[in-house]
């Protein structure tokens, strides 16, 4: 019997993944309080000056880096998205599928955990590394949907 295929569900939970360092951001720009929080305007420059002096310089930086892991987050996602659509159009096998997304999802939260926890120059290559890693599971998809498509 084939295993079910769950790989639809990596889109919604990549997703929603991707708010958790919005969220973080927020909370510690803010203090945990919506008083400290400027929802109207929330991406302008003089909301980033005056977070800027109001946190510590650590502080600002992993706001900064929680900010970039959100962005990232959401500029990869038409990846994903094209990645589980091609990939399950070309009748790509369950198992297959499962593996390759999950471990896309896994390896995006581990990115995420260690773009707003690696300040040291160095050690964010491992961040780099893991990116690539989550990037190719998406493209392997794509080429074997790809190589489906060319041999019809």
């Amino acid at each position: 019997m084939a295993p079910t295929n769950y790989s639809v569900y990596s889109i919604p939970i990549y997703f929603l993944m991707n708010f958790i360092p919005h969220t973080y951001s927020t909370l510690i720009v803010s203090n945990g309080s919506v008083k400290n929080w400027d929802n109207a305007n929330p991406k302008s420059t003089a909301v980033r000056e005056k977070f800027q002096k109001r946190v510590s310089a650590a502080t600002f930086t992993r706001w900064e880096r929680a900010r970039a892991a959100h962005n990232n987050g959401i500029e990869n996602f038409p990846l994903l998205i094209a990645a589980v659509i091609l990939g399950n159009m070309a009748r790509i096998d369950a198992g297959t599928l499962n593996w390759t997304f999950g471990t896309f999802v896994a390896l995006r939260a581990i990115f995420i955990m260690a773009y707003i926890g690696i300040s040291d120059r160095r050690l964010s290559y491992f961040r780099t590394v893991v990116f690539n890693i989550s990037v190719l599971q998406c493209l392997w998809i794509l080429f074997k949907a790809g190589n489906v498509y060319a041999s019809q």
